[in-house]
């Protein structure tokens, strides 16, 4: 089955052909970044790094599938060549001396960073809705979040002015923004890559994760960064084994509500399948809360003494909760989690993929009242605390002009397998949903400058 091109691949061929150069490609996008409202923290002055890649395939000396293609990158994510601000006036001025290991991972392979993108303070919040460099709204519909906390990168995919973003991901905080913005979102298996050189929220959970147009894009991405290692392209057998979860333990009612989303993956031959239960079933949310209170407070501790001025209120009153949180109890929480894990391994051992929205609702509205935050995280969080890798794929219905999304998920180190199946699932989703609603999708992406 033929999958979604590539905004990478397009990109590279068109480079690779003449069709355009590498320095047109990152004016064009440094252009939009610079009157993109509120997107970007900081954006790049020039596109010497760009020029240095036109001079490399000129001569044939192309580093990598991503040589001479343009990103932006989360600004709690440290550059040498950009502040970062960690979305907050406590860092308004900061500038790193090193570069974090992705970043610097993906300038060795030639790619060229254009800027750094907003994000809700200090990763601290699902909605995406406060920092110090305003708001991002959503891209369909101004007055609805575009979620959190890499709002930026989500947004700025979706509004084609990078063919992809660097995000990072603590309790959905790159799957949700893809599907508040419709874009594909990826976490991988917690530690694949490194996070040296990202401010934490969370270290038991944060990952390094990326935005992209399509699954293919992620592709291209996790076989550069992981060269060398076991992370080839395999065909996807037919022998796979899919389920859908039919429920959510922490916000209730069903994994993957919508019908048409439900057709498309039982066509893939998936069935219904729940959440393990015990005699005491695991509170997600609350163990979740216990850990990342007690590490985000422990990392803040200094600053939140000395500058707590400098904070966003409501951030600030969530990093000082973390205060009434004990060592003894966040030891508690990660050894219940631990049993979780073990717990999950064994219910689905005997399963490949599983399948459940990514979000059970649409955007929320800029100001709405009504919490929301766990709605958000419901479908998301409890794949970080497993460390399990977990893909957000959009799609479009005929009831509502905001995006939808499909998350597929997978087993810790089976990475791949929730790649190949996510190719083949967009692809479907595509189709079908060109089908239902005709000119809904954006329009697949060509080289533009």
């Amino acid at each position: 089955m033929s999958t979604q091109p590539s905004q990478i691949s397009t990109l590279r061929s068109a480079l690779d052909h003449g069709a355009v150069t590498a320095q047109e490609i990152s004016e064009a996008a440094i252009r939009k970044a610079h009157v993109a409202e509120n997107l970007f923290i900081t954006v790049g002055e020039d596109s010497r790094y760009a020029i240095q890649a036109d001079q490399r395939i000129k001569s044939g000396n192309i580093r990598s599938p991503l040589d001479g293609i343009p990103f932006a990158a989360k600004d709690v994510i440290n550059t040498v060549d950009f502040k970062t601000t960690m979305g907050s006036n406590v860092f308004a001025d900061h500038r790193p001396s090193q570069n974090a290991t992705v970043i610097q991972k993906l300038l060795d392979a030639g790619a060229n960073l254009i800027g750094k993108t907003n994000t809700q303070e200090f990763s601290y919040g699902i909605r995406g809705d406060s920092g110090a460099y305003g708001v991002v709204v959503n891209p369909y519909d101004p007055t609805r979040i575009a979620g959190g906390s890499s709002s930026g990168s989500a947004a700025a995919v979706a509004k084609d002015i990078v063919p992809f973003a660097v995000g990072t991901d603590t309790a959905g905080s790159v799957r949700v923004p893809a599907a508040l913005c419709g874009v594909v979102g990826f976490k991988p298996t917690y530690e694949l890559l490194d996070t040296a050189g990202i401010f934490p929220l969370a270290p038991s959970f944060d990952t390094v994760g990326f935005l992209v147009p399509t699954v293919e894009d992620i592709r291209s991405l996790m076989e550069t960064l992981l060269t060398g290692q076991d992370f080839e392209s395999r065909p996807l057998g037919s022998d796979l084994r899919y389920r859908v979860l039919d429920d959510n333990p922490i916000y209730g009612g069903s994994g993957l509500s919508e019908s048409f989303a439900r057709e498309i993956v039982q066509s893939l031959g998936a069935s219904t399948v729940s959440h393990p239960r015990t005699g005491t079933d695991f509170h997600f949310m609350e163990l979740y809360n216990v850990v990342r209170s007690r590490e985000a407070f422990l990392v803040h501790e200094a600053y939140v003494t000395q500058m707590p001025e400098k904070y966003q209120p409501d951030v600030l009153r969530r990093i000082q909760s973390g205060k009434a949180v004990s060592d003894e109890q966040a030891t508690e929480a990660r050894g219940l989690i631990a049993e979780a894990s073990k717990i999950y391994a064994t219910a689905f051992e005997d399963i490949d993929i599983l399948f459940s929205s990514t979000v059970p609702i649409e955007a929320p509205l800029l100001r709405e009242s009504v919490p929301t935050a766990e709605a958000l995280m419901s479908q998301c969080l409890i794949w970080n605390l497993l460390g399990w890798p977990a893909l957000s794929v959009p799609y479009w219905t005929r009831s509502s002009p905001l995006p939808h999304a499909l998350q597929i998920i997978g087993k810790p180190g089976q990475d791949m397998k929730v790649l190949e199946t996510g190719a083949v699932v967009q692809e479907l989703l595509t189709t079908e949903s060109n089908r239902e609603k005709r000119g809904s999708l954006p329009r697949s992406k060509t080289t533009s400058v």
